[in-house]
């Protein structure tokens, strides 16, 4: 391939990569910055058809490939299940230790008020959606399309892995500012850097959004326990 071509896939991988990127800050911002109400929600929906829709339509019509259900034909499923459990340990860990430190209980149940979310049955539905449907579009979008497309532009097996978490983990420090002190922020996005580094690597490993998701999902139910427990009591 020529240094012309290469230079051009770097340049439409680096173009899709700030497309899809951007997206869930821009929902972040809307609901929790600007507190926007039923048009958070709106934009939320949009957001989520975005992220969904642009990588499927670049796949098939710009990089002109075929549908693919990422068949986990490498297995991949103890190691994943490993890593999620141990995920779980430590966000255990964290919370047991500095839960105080890093967490506003009050501030998280005024955040989530207007959107319903400190009903019990309500926030019992947003856990079910973002456990087994938002964390499998993360995968999809992060692990798969983010992930690859990091890698056309950097090249090799770590850097596209730390860019790809470093992209998941801008939104979730935003998010979490909003919820927890400077302090926690720092640390939780810490956390939340090495959890995107773990998911990728485990994507990039076994190529599979499905093996990823095992411990995405793991990490996700612990995080909800301790929003449950913070919320709902």
């Amino acid at each position: 391939m020529s240094e012309v071509a290469i230079n051009k896939d770097k340049q439409m991988a680096l173009l899709a990569l700030v497309l899809v990127g951007i997206a869930p800050t821009i929902s972040i911002l809307t609901g929790f910055a600007l507190k926007a109400g039923v048009i958070a929600i709106i934009v939320f929906i949009l957001m989520k058809v975005w992220i969904f829709g642009l990588p499927t339509y670049w796949h098939l019509k710009i990089d002109e490939q075929q549908i693919s259900w990422s068949k986990p034909e490498k297995g991949g499923y103890l190691v994943a299940t490993g890593l999620g459990i141990g995920m779980v340990v430590a966000i255990a860990a964290a919370y047991l230790l500095l839960g105080e430190l890093m967490m506003d209980a009050e501030m998280l149940r005024m955040l989530l008020e207007p959107v319903g979310l400190t009903v019990a049955w309500k926030f019992g539905f947003a856990i079910l959606f973002w456990v087994f449907i938002n964390s499998v579009l993360e995968e999809y979008v992060f692990r798969w399309f983010i992930t690859s497309k990091a890698e056309i532009l950097l090249g090799g097996k770590w850097k596209p892995v730390f860019l790809s978490a470093a992209i998941f983990t801008l939104h979730h420090t935003i998010a979490l500012s909003f919820f927890i002190s400077p302090l926690g922020t720092i640390i939780a996005s810490c956390g939340v850097f090495v959890g995107g580094s773990i998911f990728s690597w485990v994507y990039v490993t076994y190529r599979s959004v499905w093996v990823a998701w095992i411990t995405h999902a793991l990490a996700d139910v612990a995080i909800f326990a301790i929003a449950w427990h913070l919320i709902i009591g």
